[in-house]
Protein backbone atom coordinates (compact mmCIF):
# COMPACT_ATOMS: atom_id res chain seq x y z
CA UNK A 1 0.00 0.00 0.00
CA UNK A 2 1.03 3.06 -0.35
CA UNK A 3 0.12 7.33 0.93
CA UNK A 4 0.54 9.83 -2.18
CA UNK A 5 1.49 13.24 -1.27
CA UNK A 6 1.27 16.05 -3.92
CA UNK A 7 2.94 18.98 -2.54
CA UNK A 8 2.16 21.56 -5.37
CA UNK A 9 -1.78 20.97 -3.86
CA UNK A 10 -0.62 22.08 -0.35
CA UNK A 11 1.44 24.59 -2.09
CA UNK A 12 -1.73 26.02 -3.23
CA UNK A 13 -3.53 25.52 -0.62
CA UNK A 14 -1.00 27.23 1.55
CA UNK A 15 -0.95 30.60 -0.42
CA UNK A 16 -4.71 30.69 -0.43
CA UNK A 17 -5.10 30.36 3.21
CA UNK A 18 -1.88 32.94 3.97
CA UNK A 19 -3.40 35.27 1.93
CA UNK A 20 -6.78 35.05 3.49
CA UNK A 21 -5.44 35.32 6.94
CA UNK A 22 -2.61 38.02 6.11
CA UNK A 23 -5.53 40.13 5.32
CA UNK A 24 -6.86 40.01 8.79
CA UNK A 25 -3.80 40.95 9.78
CA UNK A 26 -2.88 36.65 11.43
CA UNK A 27 0.42 34.51 10.74
CA UNK A 28 -0.41 31.42 9.38
CA UNK A 29 2.31 29.20 11.10
CA UNK A 30 2.29 25.85 9.11
CA UNK A 31 1.96 22.66 10.89
CA UNK A 32 4.02 19.87 9.66
CA UNK A 33 3.73 16.82 12.43
CA UNK A 34 1.18 14.86 10.26
CA UNK A 35 3.85 14.48 7.75
CA UNK A 36 6.48 13.47 9.97
CA UNK A 37 8.63 16.32 9.23
CA UNK A 38 8.40 15.65 5.52
CA UNK A 39 11.19 17.96 3.65
CA UNK A 40 9.09 18.52 0.26
CA UNK A 41 5.84 19.12 2.41
CA UNK A 42 7.53 21.84 4.72
CA UNK A 43 9.44 23.31 1.19
CA UNK A 44 5.36 23.22 -0.25
CA UNK A 45 4.26 25.25 2.83
CA UNK A 46 7.02 28.20 2.62
CA UNK A 47 6.41 28.31 -0.93
CA UNK A 48 3.08 28.80 -0.47
CA UNK A 49 3.78 32.02 1.37
CA UNK A 50 4.43 30.43 5.29
CA UNK A 51 7.57 31.89 7.07
CA UNK A 52 7.07 29.74 10.39
CA UNK A 53 6.90 25.63 10.71
CA UNK A 54 5.86 24.29 13.55
CA UNK A 55 5.97 20.50 14.85
CA UNK A 56 5.81 18.66 17.83
CA UNK A 57 8.54 16.22 17.79
CA UNK A 58 12.37 17.03 17.60
CA UNK A 59 13.19 14.16 15.37
CA UNK A 60 10.86 15.86 12.63
CA UNK A 61 12.50 18.93 13.06
CA UNK A 62 15.92 17.23 12.70
CA UNK A 63 14.69 15.61 9.62
CA UNK A 64 13.32 19.15 8.08
CA UNK A 65 17.31 20.73 9.57
CA UNK A 66 19.29 17.50 7.75
CA UNK A 67 17.38 18.47 4.74
CA UNK A 68 18.36 21.91 4.99
CA UNK A 69 14.80 23.78 5.82
CA UNK A 70 16.57 26.72 7.60
CA UNK A 71 13.49 28.56 8.55
CA UNK A 72 11.75 29.29 11.83
CA UNK A 73 10.70 26.55 13.44
CA UNK A 74 8.01 26.38 16.67
CA UNK A 75 7.74 23.38 18.90
CA UNK A 76 4.29 22.53 19.28
CA UNK A 77 4.56 19.83 22.36
CA UNK A 78 5.28 21.39 25.61
CA UNK A 79 9.77 20.83 26.01
CA UNK A 80 10.44 17.66 27.86
CA UNK A 81 13.24 18.60 30.65
CA UNK A 82 15.30 15.96 29.07
CA UNK A 83 15.14 17.90 25.85
CA UNK A 84 16.27 21.71 26.07
CA UNK A 85 19.38 21.84 25.07
CA UNK A 86 17.97 20.04 21.63
CA UNK A 87 15.03 22.54 21.84
CA UNK A 88 16.97 25.59 21.61
CA UNK A 89 19.58 24.34 19.06
CA UNK A 90 16.75 23.13 16.99
CA UNK A 91 14.09 25.52 17.10
CA UNK A 92 13.70 29.48 17.57
CA UNK A 93 10.15 29.24 19.26
CA UNK A 94 8.52 26.82 21.71
CA UNK A 95 5.25 26.71 23.56
CA UNK A 96 5.51 26.37 27.81
CA UNK A 97 3.25 26.16 30.40
CA UNK A 98 5.86 24.72 33.10
CA UNK A 99 8.42 27.25 34.67
CA UNK A 100 10.68 24.55 35.49
CA UNK A 101 11.35 24.11 32.23
CA UNK A 102 11.53 27.18 31.18
CA UNK A 103 14.18 28.01 33.32
CA UNK A 104 16.21 25.42 32.13
CA UNK A 105 15.23 26.17 28.41
CA UNK A 106 16.52 29.80 29.35
CA UNK A 107 20.02 27.83 30.81
CA UNK A 108 20.36 25.91 27.86
CA UNK A 109 20.35 29.43 25.99
CA UNK A 110 22.85 30.80 27.86
CA UNK A 111 24.93 27.74 27.51
CA UNK A 112 24.65 28.10 23.85
CA UNK A 113 24.90 31.72 23.55
CA UNK A 114 21.40 32.06 21.76
CA UNK A 115 17.72 33.89 22.64
CA UNK A 116 14.92 31.07 22.85
CA UNK A 117 11.20 32.50 22.05
CA UNK A 118 8.53 31.16 24.22
CA UNK A 119 4.98 31.41 23.60
CA UNK A 120 2.97 30.88 27.32
CA UNK A 121 -0.10 28.68 27.04
CA UNK A 122 -3.17 29.64 28.91
CA UNK A 123 -6.14 27.03 29.61
CA UNK A 124 -9.35 28.03 28.56
CA UNK A 125 -11.11 25.26 28.76
CA UNK A 126 -10.30 22.51 26.87
CA UNK A 127 -8.05 20.85 30.06
CA UNK A 128 -4.62 20.10 27.59
CA UNK A 129 -1.49 22.31 28.58
CA UNK A 130 -1.96 26.01 29.89
CA UNK A 131 -2.19 27.65 33.24
CA UNK A 132 -4.51 28.27 34.81
CA UNK A 133 -5.74 32.20 33.69
CA UNK A 134 -5.45 33.31 37.29
CA UNK A 135 -1.56 32.08 37.82
CA UNK A 136 -0.50 33.69 34.14
CA UNK A 137 0.30 37.17 35.33
CA UNK A 138 3.16 36.10 38.01
CA UNK A 139 4.23 33.44 35.48
CA UNK A 140 4.99 36.12 32.93
CA UNK A 141 6.38 38.34 35.47
CA UNK A 142 8.99 35.53 36.30
CA UNK A 143 9.67 34.53 32.51
CA UNK A 144 10.57 38.24 31.63
CA UNK A 145 13.34 38.06 34.48
CA UNK A 146 14.97 35.38 32.49
CA UNK A 147 18.14 35.63 30.84
CA UNK A 148 18.60 34.32 27.15
CA UNK A 149 14.29 34.08 26.73
CA UNK A 150 12.09 36.20 24.82
CA UNK A 151 8.64 36.35 26.02
CA UNK A 152 6.62 36.99 22.63
CA UNK A 153 3.10 36.08 23.92
CA UNK A 154 0.80 33.73 24.97
CA UNK A 155 -1.70 31.17 23.43
CA UNK A 156 -4.20 28.84 23.52
CA UNK A 157 -5.21 25.73 22.22
CA UNK A 158 -8.93 23.86 22.09
CA UNK A 159 -10.90 21.29 20.49
CA UNK A 160 -8.10 18.30 20.90
CA UNK A 161 -8.36 16.53 24.54
CA UNK A 162 -11.80 17.87 25.68
CA UNK A 163 -13.73 18.79 22.14
CA UNK A 164 -14.10 22.27 23.92
CA UNK A 165 -14.86 24.47 20.32
CA UNK A 166 -13.21 27.34 20.09
CA UNK A 167 -15.93 30.35 20.22
CA UNK A 168 -15.50 34.31 19.90
CA UNK A 169 -15.97 34.39 23.90
CA UNK A 170 -13.54 32.10 24.84
CA UNK A 171 -11.07 33.39 21.99
CA UNK A 172 -11.91 36.96 23.24
CA UNK A 173 -11.30 35.92 26.76
CA UNK A 174 -7.81 35.10 26.19
CA UNK A 175 -7.77 38.50 24.52
CA UNK A 176 -8.77 40.21 28.05
CA UNK A 177 -6.41 37.93 29.81
CA UNK A 178 -3.56 39.08 27.75
CA UNK A 179 -4.06 42.93 27.90
CA UNK A 180 -4.52 42.63 31.37
CA UNK A 181 -1.36 41.45 31.49
CA UNK A 182 -0.13 44.29 29.23
CA UNK A 183 -1.37 46.64 32.03
CA UNK A 184 -0.30 45.39 34.97
CA UNK A 185 3.38 44.99 33.44
CA UNK A 186 3.36 47.74 31.06
CA UNK A 187 4.14 45.61 28.39
CA UNK A 188 2.76 44.60 24.54
CA UNK A 189 3.11 40.91 23.62
CA UNK A 190 4.04 40.60 20.39
CA UNK A 191 1.71 37.50 19.36
CA UNK A 192 -2.03 36.31 21.14
CA UNK A 193 -1.71 33.01 19.41
CA UNK A 194 -5.20 31.73 18.82
CA UNK A 195 -6.02 28.42 18.24
CA UNK A 196 -5.68 25.83 15.06
CA UNK A 197 -7.49 25.51 11.42
CA UNK A 198 -10.96 25.59 13.69
CA UNK A 199 -10.46 29.08 14.32
CA UNK A 200 -9.88 29.77 10.20
CA UNK A 201 -13.83 29.80 10.08
CA UNK A 202 -13.96 32.86 12.60
CA UNK A 203 -11.68 34.53 9.86
CA UNK A 204 -13.89 33.46 6.81
CA UNK A 205 -16.78 35.00 8.19
CA UNK A 206 -14.90 37.42 9.53
CA UNK A 207 -15.53 37.59 12.80
CA UNK A 208 -12.18 36.76 14.44
CA UNK A 209 -11.75 38.84 17.82
CA UNK A 210 -9.18 41.96 17.28
CA UNK A 211 -5.39 40.70 18.56
CA UNK A 212 -5.49 37.65 17.34
CA UNK A 213 -2.54 37.42 15.04
CA UNK A 214 -1.21 34.09 14.90
CA UNK A 215 -3.30 30.29 14.00
CA UNK A 216 -1.23 27.36 13.84
CA UNK A 217 -2.56 25.50 10.48
CA UNK A 218 -2.17 22.05 9.57
CA UNK A 219 -4.53 20.26 8.27
CA UNK A 220 -6.15 23.45 6.57
CA UNK A 221 -3.42 23.61 4.57
CA UNK A 222 -2.80 20.15 3.84
CA UNK A 223 -6.42 18.84 3.35
CA UNK A 224 -8.34 22.06 2.76
CA UNK A 225 -10.61 21.28 4.84
CA UNK A 226 -12.52 21.84 8.78
CA UNK A 227 -10.46 20.06 11.33
CA UNK A 228 -13.71 19.18 13.26
CA UNK A 229 -16.71 19.56 10.75
CA UNK A 230 -14.47 18.18 7.77
CA UNK A 231 -16.32 20.44 5.28
CA UNK A 232 -14.22 21.96 2.63
CA UNK A 233 -12.07 25.17 3.38
CA UNK A 234 -12.09 27.89 0.35
CA UNK A 235 -9.05 26.32 -0.34
CA UNK A 236 -8.35 25.00 -4.25
CA UNK A 237 -7.57 21.54 -3.26
CA UNK A 238 -8.84 18.63 -0.77
CA UNK A 239 -7.05 16.14 -2.79
CA UNK A 240 -3.43 16.66 -1.62
CA UNK A 241 -3.11 12.85 -0.24
CA UNK A 242 -4.43 9.80 -1.55
CA UNK A 243 -4.34 6.55 0.18
CA UNK A 244 -3.66 2.96 -2.45
CA UNK A 245 -4.09 -0.49 -1.63
CA UNK A 246 -3.86 -3.73 -4.20
CA UNK A 247 -6.75 -5.98 -3.91
CA UNK A 248 -5.92 -9.66 -2.75
CA UNK A 249 -9.37 -11.36 -2.59
CA UNK A 250 -12.58 -10.90 -4.37
CA UNK A 251 -15.04 -13.13 -3.40
CA UNK A 252 -18.93 -13.34 -2.92
CA UNK A 253 -19.85 -14.42 0.86
CA UNK A 254 -23.12 -14.17 3.12
CA UNK A 255 -22.83 -10.50 4.97
CA UNK A 256 -23.66 -12.21 8.53
CA UNK A 257 -21.02 -13.37 10.09
CA UNK A 258 -21.51 -17.52 11.76
CA UNK A 259 -20.89 -17.89 15.24
CA UNK A 260 -20.93 -16.27 18.35
CA UNK A 261 -19.89 -12.76 18.20
CA UNK A 262 -17.15 -11.98 20.53
CA UNK A 263 -14.46 -8.79 20.69
CA UNK A 264 -12.83 -8.25 17.09
CA UNK A 265 -8.55 -7.67 17.40
CA UNK A 266 -8.53 -4.12 18.07
CA UNK A 267 -11.48 -4.82 21.36
CA UNK A 268 -14.06 -3.83 19.31
CA UNK A 269 -17.59 -5.39 19.24
CA UNK A 270 -18.93 -5.45 15.81
CA UNK A 271 -22.51 -5.33 15.14
CA UNK A 272 -23.63 -6.80 11.81
CA UNK A 273 -26.58 -6.23 9.88
CA UNK A 274 -27.98 -9.53 7.48
CA UNK A 275 -27.63 -7.96 3.36
CA UNK A 276 -27.64 -11.29 2.11
CA UNK A 277 -25.29 -12.16 -0.28
CA UNK A 278 -22.70 -9.58 -0.94
CA UNK A 279 -19.64 -9.07 -3.17
CA UNK A 280 -16.79 -8.48 -1.06
CA UNK A 281 -12.66 -7.33 -1.67
CA UNK A 282 -9.76 -7.78 0.83
CA UNK A 283 -6.80 -5.08 0.45
CA UNK A 284 -3.65 -5.10 1.44
CA UNK A 285 -3.88 -2.71 3.99
CA UNK A 286 -4.99 -2.91 7.83
CA UNK A 287 -4.87 -0.70 11.51
CA UNK A 288 -1.47 -1.79 11.86
CA UNK A 289 -0.80 0.87 8.32
CA UNK A 290 -2.82 3.74 9.67
CA UNK A 291 -6.42 4.51 11.14
CA UNK A 292 -8.86 2.44 8.83
CA UNK A 293 -11.48 5.01 9.82
CA UNK A 294 -10.29 8.30 8.15
CA UNK A 295 -10.48 6.75 4.92
CA UNK A 296 -12.94 7.56 1.79
CA UNK A 297 -13.38 5.15 -1.02
CA UNK A 298 -12.77 7.18 -4.82
CA UNK A 299 -14.60 4.38 -6.15
CA UNK A 300 -18.23 5.27 -6.88
CA UNK A 301 -20.21 1.59 -4.86
CA UNK A 302 -17.01 1.07 -2.60
CA UNK A 303 -17.50 0.85 1.62
CA UNK A 304 -15.96 -0.01 4.09
CA UNK A 305 -16.91 -3.19 5.74
CA UNK A 306 -14.37 -3.45 8.57
CA UNK A 307 -10.74 -3.93 9.68
CA UNK A 308 -8.12 -5.72 11.22
CA UNK A 309 -4.25 -5.47 11.79
CA UNK A 310 -3.52 -6.43 7.93
CA UNK A 311 -6.61 -7.10 5.76
CA UNK A 312 -9.78 -4.17 4.96
CA UNK A 313 -12.68 -5.83 3.95
CA UNK A 314 -14.70 -3.84 1.87
CA UNK A 315 -18.41 -3.89 0.23
CA UNK A 316 -18.27 -3.70 -3.69
CA UNK A 317 -21.42 -5.47 -4.71
CA UNK A 318 -22.17 -1.80 -6.22
CA UNK A 319 -19.21 -0.80 -7.28
CA UNK A 320 -18.60 1.08 -10.68
CA UNK A 321 -16.15 -0.40 -12.35
CA UNK A 322 -16.15 -3.39 -10.93
CA UNK A 323 -13.02 -4.73 -8.58
CA UNK A 324 -11.18 -7.45 -9.69
CA UNK A 325 -8.44 -9.33 -8.11
CA UNK A 326 -4.68 -7.57 -8.42
CA UNK A 327 -5.95 -3.89 -9.05
CA UNK A 328 -5.77 -1.16 -7.26
CA UNK A 329 -8.06 0.82 -5.22
CA UNK A 330 -7.99 4.21 -4.27
CA UNK A 331 -8.84 6.19 -0.90
CA UNK A 332 -9.51 10.09 0.18
CA UNK A 333 -7.25 9.96 4.03
CA UNK A 334 -9.04 12.18 6.41
CA UNK A 335 -6.31 13.63 9.00
CA UNK A 336 -5.94 10.65 11.39
CA UNK A 337 -4.56 8.57 8.41
CA UNK A 338 -2.62 11.00 7.27
CA UNK A 339 -1.31 11.12 10.55
CA UNK A 340 -0.79 7.16 11.06
CA UNK A 341 -0.07 6.63 7.95
CA UNK A 342 2.54 8.85 7.51
CA UNK A 343 4.44 7.53 10.64
CA UNK A 344 4.15 4.01 9.69
CA UNK A 345 7.08 2.18 8.34
CA UNK A 346 4.92 -0.50 6.37
CA UNK A 347 3.15 2.02 3.90
CA UNK A 348 5.44 3.66 0.98
CA UNK A 349 5.41 7.06 0.84
CA UNK A 350 4.99 8.80 -2.67
CA UNK A 351 5.88 12.68 -2.46
CA UNK A 352 5.54 14.59 -5.49
CA UNK A 353 7.22 17.25 -4.83
CA UNK A 354 6.14 21.09 -5.99
CA UNK A 355 7.03 21.83 -9.54
CA UNK A 356 7.89 25.10 -9.73
CA UNK A 357 9.20 26.93 -7.15
CA UNK A 358 8.72 30.47 -8.81
CA UNK A 359 4.95 30.02 -9.46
Amino acid sequence: MRLEVFCDRIRRNAVTLVRLCGDAGIEVVGVTKSCCGHPEVARAMLSGGVTTLADSRLDNVRRMREAGIDADVMLLRLPGLSEVADVVTLTQVSLNSEMETIRALSEAAQEQKLTHRVILMVEMGDRREGVMPPDALSIVRTIRELPCIDLVGIGTNLVCIGGVLPTVENTQALIDLAESIEEALDIEFEVISGGNTYSLDFVIRDEMPTRINQLRVGEGILLGVNSVTKNPLPCPHQDAFSVVAEVIEVKTKPSMPEGPIAMDAFGRKPEWEDLGLRRRAILALGEQDMRISGLRSRRRGVTIVGASSDHLVVDVTEAHPPVGLGEELAFAPLYEAVATGMASSSVTKVVVPISDWSS
